[in-house]
């Protein structure tokens, strides 16, 4: 059990006071996914039995696995729901970013899981069940969860080739871990079985159709999201980039399944013929990730893109993309926040929220639809150990997507559920920009 202290006044009032048409729901979700949060020992029973962390790309926490107590990396949750508490919170998904040193901790209080600042009960926290699928295993021992793991009860997600051939220090990508998880995965299982690079056509096909028949609607699985590192060079003999290498996961997919649910595919920049040829096997949505939109940090930020694509050869792309694929259909990635990473970034909040709203702006008007994922600084990367982004820069940039979104009349970025529509109505979870509106 909780005692609870005497602190300042939590984090969500102030910010309140100081933006006070921002929902607390964002204010609280995006300093959750800067700053993280751990659980007590009381937490960690009462979470027995939840859909665990997977793994499935990054490392998505602040801490290390060697930095966290006993058992944690395997057995916190993925995601959870915070709700209610003294402001009446509406319910709001959100990524597990894992962090020692966070003010935030989930603790049992008074009988009811509960997410504290400073031990300062906030909202009330619930874990995520497992689904029927979680648990069983092929022939050789692999579970079904590690080939397609669930997030937030509604997005499989399977990392086709979990490493990336943007290899070293003049190609990674600065905020990423994508290759460093992968080793530090295969440390954590001793088992490179179910830690494999490439994942099994046959297997993802077999999970999804497990995934398909859940009988819980609650758990229903809303889109397929499909993503892997860069190639560059043949894999295994076999192809040597992303369209040739996905489109047999695609094309597996759609013949068990059928075209009922969505298919985000994510990958490096390709050629037009490229998407085109995605779309035509059932890709729903085409995501070239661009990270940044600052021509000069992007070429820092993400060497290995600009050296093997460039930066203005992939946002030309994005844009003609449109057209095959429509409106909503081609979303990239920014990662929110990166803007500010130092000693590249900029010094001050305006002019870093300057350049992400000039952005949206560009490519909002052409039909661009990017998405934001709040940049977790994981310990693996180039950027590791730099301060969290203010939660100014957050908050006022998920100010600037909504607005841009809204001012051109977009629809939802493809397959990620309901946008906009206020607080109590998103699933995506890594994010605050997509809990505004209503």
């Amino acid at each position: 059990m909780s005692t609870m202290a005497e602190t300042a006044d939590p984090t969500v009032d102030v910010y309140a006071r100081k933006y006070p048409g921002v929902p607390a729901e964002v204010i609280l979700k995006e300093d959750l996914l800067r700053r993280g949060m751990t659980f007590t020992d009381a937490a960690m029973e009462a979470a027995r039995g939840c859909r665990t962390q997977a793994y499935y790309l990054f490392s998505y926490n602040i801490s290390g696995h060697h930095d966290l107590k006993e058992g944690m990396s395997t057995a916190a949750p993925e995601d959870i729901i915070f709700r209610g508490g003294t402001r009446g919170m509406k319910r709001t998904w959100i990524r597990v970013v894992l962090n020692n040193a966070s003010p935030y901790v989930v603790d049992v209080v008074d009988g009811t899981t509960m997410l504290c600042e400073n031990g300062v009960p906030l909202a009330e926290v619930v874990y995520p069940s497992k689904p029927e699928y979680y648990g069983k295993t092929f022939a050789d021992g692999m579970r079904y969860e590690q080939v397609v793991p669930l997030l937030y009860n509604s997005y499989a997600f399977i990392t086709t080739f979990r490493a990336c051939h943007y290899w070293g220090d003049k190609e990674e990508c600065r905020f990423c871990d994508i290759n460093y998880n992968l080793r530090e995965l295969r440390k954590l299982t001793g088992d490179h079985v179910t830690a494999d690079a490439i994942k099994d056509v046959s297997k993802v096909v077999e999970v999804l159709a497990a995934m398909a028949a859940e009988p819980d609607p609650a758990k229903r699985m809303l889109t397929i999201l499909m993503t892997g590192g860069s190639i560059v060079r043949p894999l295994r003999g076999g192809p040597d980039n992303a369209t040739d290498f996905n489109l047999p996961y695609v094309e597996a997919i759609r013949e068990r399944l059928g075209r009922r649910v969505p298919i985000v595919m994510i990958t490096e920049s390709q050629p037009l013929e490229n998407v085109k040829r995605f779309r035509n096997a059932g890709v729903t949505s085409h995501n070239a990730n661009l990270e940044v939109w600052d021509k000069r940090l992007f070429q820092i930020i993400a060497p290995g893109k600009a050296k093997y694509i460039g930066y203005d050869t992939w946002v030309r792309r994005l844009v003609e993309a449109v057209a095959i694929m429509g409106e909503g259909g081609v979303s990239p990635n920014m990662v929110s926040g990166v803007e500010m990473a130092q000693p590249w970034g900029f010094a001050t909040v305006p002019e870093a929220v300057r350049s992400a709203r000039e952005g949206f702006e560009f490519l909002m008007s052409q039909g661009v639809i990017p998405h934001l994922d709040t940049w977790c600084v994981e310990p693996g990367t180039v950027l590791a150990g730099h301060p969290p982004v203010p939660l100014d820069f957050l908050i006022q940039a998920d100010l600037a997507w909504y607005e841009t979104w809204r001012k051109y009349k977009l629809p939802p970025f493809a397959g990620y559920g309901p946008v906009g529509g206020g607080p109590g109505v998103a699933v995506y979870g890594n994010t605050g920009s997509v809990d505004l509106g209503g």
